[in-house]
C-alpha cells in the first residue's frame, strides 16, 4: 500500500483533523465547551444595559410613589376609558423602544415567535404556576395586612359603565401581557440566555417584579415571573407566556367584578 511521502501535502489537512490538530479540529473541540457554558451565541452588553434601564424606568417611579405614601389607584380607575387609553398608549410607546433595542436581531429568535414545542407541557407549567401564585397570594393575605392593594382590582361594580370596564379588561388582559412578555420573556430572556437558562429565568423574573413597582406583592409577582420564565425555556415560545399572563390578569379582574356584584 502506497504511503504518502513527507513532501506530499495533499492529505495534510485531513491528517491534522484526524490527529486533533489544525484550526477546524480546535473549533470542533471548543464548540461543545462553548455550548456547555451557555455561550453558543454572542453577548449583547449594550442591549443589556439599555434593557435594564428600561426596567428601572418602569419600576422606580412606582417605588418612589409607594414610599412617599401614595394611596393607590382611584376607586373607579377600572371604570374610566382614560385608564385603558393611558395603559395602552404608554405600553405601546415602550413596545417600540423594545423593538428598537432588538433592531438587527432575528425577531423570531429574540422574541420566541414560534409554536411551542408542546402545548401539553405548556398547560401543565401554566397550571402549576397559577396554583403556586394563588397559594402564595393566599398565604400573603393571611400573614400581611394590606396585601392586594398594590395590584388593584375594582371593589364595586357599575353596570352603567360596562364598556369602560371591558376596555380596561382588554388593556390589562391582552395588550399589557403582550408588551410585558415581549419585554421580559422575549428580549430579556434572549439577552441573558447565553449565561444559561437558569440565569435567564431568574433574571427576567426579578426584572418582571421590579418593573411592577410592588413591595407587598413581591412574592406573588416573583413566583409568577419564575413560572413564566420556565415556560419560555421549556417551550421555546412566547405564545404560552402571553396566554398565561393574560389569563392571570383577566381572571383577577373578572372575579373581582363577580364578587362586587354579589
Amino acid at each position: 500500500m502506497r504511503q504518502p511521502s513527507r513532501s506530499d501535502t495533499s492529505l495534510a489537512p485531513l491528517l491534522q483533523y484526524a490527529r486533533g490538530d489544525g484550526s477546524r479540529a480546535r473549533a470542533a473541540r471548543t464548540a461543545p465547551r462553548r455550548a456547555r457554558r451557555g455561550l453558543s451565541r454572542p453577548l449583547h452588553p449594550v442591549r443589556i444595559v439599555v434593557w435594564t434601564a428600561l426596567i428601572l424606568f418602569l419600576g422606580l417611579p412606582s417605588y418612589a410613589l409607594r414610599l412617599s405614601g401614595f394611596g393607590g389607584l382611584a376607586p373607579d380607575f377600572f371604570f374610566l376609558y382614560s385608564s385603558a387609553i393611558l395603559a395602552i398608549s404608554f405600553d405601546a410607546v415602550l413596545l417600540l423602544v423594545v423593538l428598537l433595542i432588538a433592531r438587527g436581531l432575528s425577531f423570531r429568535e429574540t422574541f420566541g415567535l414560534r409554536a411551542p414545542a408542546s402545548w401539553g407541557r405548556a398547560l401543565l407549567i401554566g397550571a402549576a404556576t397559577l396554583v403556586a401564585a394563588y397559594a402564595v397570594s393566599y398565604l400573603e393575605a393571611g400573614l400581611v395586612s394590606g396585601t392586594g392593594r398594590e395590584q388593584g382590582v375594582p371593589e364595586f361594580w357599575d353596570p352603567a359603565r360596562i364598556g369602560e370596564w371591558a376596555a380596561n379588561l382588554f388593556a390589562i388582559a391582552v395588550f399589557v401581557p403582550i408588551f410585558e412578555e415581549l419585554l421580559c420573556r422575549g428580549l430579556g430572556f434572549y439577552l441573558f440566555e447565553p449565561f444559561g437558562a437558569l440565569i435567564a429565568v431568574l433574571t427576567t423574573a426579578v426584572a418582571f417584579t421590579l418593573a411592577h413597582g410592588v413591595i407587598l406583592d413581591i412574592p406573588v409577582i416573583l413566583v409568577t415571573g419564575i413560572g413564566l420564565g420556565y415556560m419560555r425555556a421549556a417551550t421555546r415560545s412566547i405564545y404560552p407566556c402571553i396566554a398565561l399572563h393574560g389569563f392571570f390578569n383577566g381572571f383577577g379582574l373578572v372575579v373581582a367584578a363577580v364578587v362586587a356584584r354579589g
